[in-house]
């Protein structure tokens, strides 16, 4: 069998019926504006809560994606810090052959959790792409990719008006 042959309609006088769909969306960043805006920098930024007394773990937690509030001490983030530049790591990966529109034509697509080694970001691992043929890069085969590989962000040219979390992605720094 066919994949989706079963789904397929038995009827074969279909119609199919077109019409024009648009909606406006409204979004604000709020708290953690300061995030998106530093994807259009070339920056990528967390939120830190140094309240270490309070947390499960004994550690300050660290936030990427950031959050405006640490879920444990439930006190308002207000330390942001700089982390293009720290030891970042591949936590997790799968490959995706299926996708949203936006991402169709990139199939397949590396997903990947990042992981930031010298702070305790069990809260919060972003998800993001993983790109392994990246012009001027690290070129692996997909094969070659395991957890706890280097990689480094890079960031996509868009208009801050447009910004959204597909600005950013991460190419291989190292191999492990």
């Amino acid at each position: 069998m066919v994949v989706g042959e079963k789904y397929r309609s038995k009827n074969r006088e279909q119609i199919i019926v077109e019409q024009p769909y648009h909606i406006q969306y409204r979004h604000s960043f709020g708290e953690v504006s300061k995030f998106f805006k530093g994807l259009h920098e070339k920056k990528l930024y967390g939120t830190i809560c140094r309240g270490k007394e309070h947390h499960m773990s004994g550690e300050d937690n660290l936030f990427v994606p950031p959050r405006a509030d640490c879920p444990e001490c439930m006190v308002p983030l207000e330390e942001w810090i700089e982390l293009q530049n720290e030891d970042i790591r591949v936590y997790t990966f799968t490959t995706m052959y299926f996708s949203g529109e936006n991402f169709l034509d990139k199939l397949p697509l590396t997903l990947i959790n990042v992981e930031f080694p010298r702070y305790n970001n069990n809260y919060s691992k972003l998800i993001s792409i993983l790109i392994t043929n990246e012009k001027d890069e690290i070129n692996i085969d997909k094969k070659d990719l395991k957890i706890g590989m280097k990689i480094k962000p890079k960031f996509k040219e868009m208009p801050l008006e447009k910004i959204d979390a597909s600005a950013l992605y991460f190419v291989p720094a190292g191999i492990l």
